[in-house]
């Protein structure tokens, strides 16, 4: 949903604070133009990783899979 609305309402920059446990739409973005930063921040990485790891299902249900 972020892509899309991103996308929807034409916003120019997107930076991404991790990617590593989720590669999202950082290609779609950069095939419309839009200005991608990609940080990498430990913090975020770890929060991400613990959070999959702790809510599989919710996760799952979050990006559409089942």
């Amino acid at each position: 949903m972020c892509a899309g609305a991103a996308l929807l309402h034409r916003i120019p920059r997107v930076i991404i604070s991790e990617n590593r446990n989720f590669q999202g739409a950082k290609s779609l973005f950069s095939e419309h133009g839009i200005d991608v930063a990609v940080f990498a921040d430990p913090c975020c990485i770890k929060m991400m990783r613990c959070f999959i790891a702790e809510h599989p299902t919710l996760w799952n249900e979050d990006i559409g899979r089942d």
